[in-house]
């Protein structure tokens, strides 16, 4: 899809759209409200914008969504640990490199570490927004 083509969409299709790059109801209901976007950058800027603008338990429904995409070892730990499943942006990071990762994120304190997943959510965010819109 093109940005055209999102700008467009009716209401229940843009939040289908955007549901799949975030799974924030704020983001996602904020996002739509802030079409039409000029062009892609626009998108990405208001994207991220909008992310850092939202609190903590918007932040945290977001993450949520991403319960089924992290093994059931890793995340029960990490989400006894922090109250939410562990999420990070993965591209061209090793087995290796995520397995470290996952430990040194085990390590930080509650605050700390949602900056953090806050973060990679941002990340996987733009990573899935440029995907919807055939840029990568």
């Amino acid at each position: 899809m093109d940005i055209t083509t999102l700008n467009s969409l009716d209401r229940h299709d843009a939040v289908s759209a955007l549901t799949g790059c975030c799974a924030s109801t704020a983001w996602i209901d904020r996002m739509v409200v802030a079409r039409p976007f000029r062009d892609a950058p626009a998108l990405l800027t208001a994207a991220e914008e909008v992310w850092w603008d939202l609190g903590a338990d918007d932040w945290q429904e977001a993450f949520v969504a991403h319960a089924g995409s992290t093994s059931p070892d890793t995340s029960g730990e990490y989400e006894e640990a922090f109250g939410y499943p562990y999420l990070v942006f993965a591209e061209n990071l090793s087995a290796t490199d995520l397995d470290t990762l996952y430990n040194r994120r085990l390590e930080h304190d509650a605050l700390a570490e949602l900056s953090i997943t806050a973060t990679e959510q941002a990340r996987i965010t733009n990573f899935r927004l440029r995907q919807l819109l055939d840029l990568v």
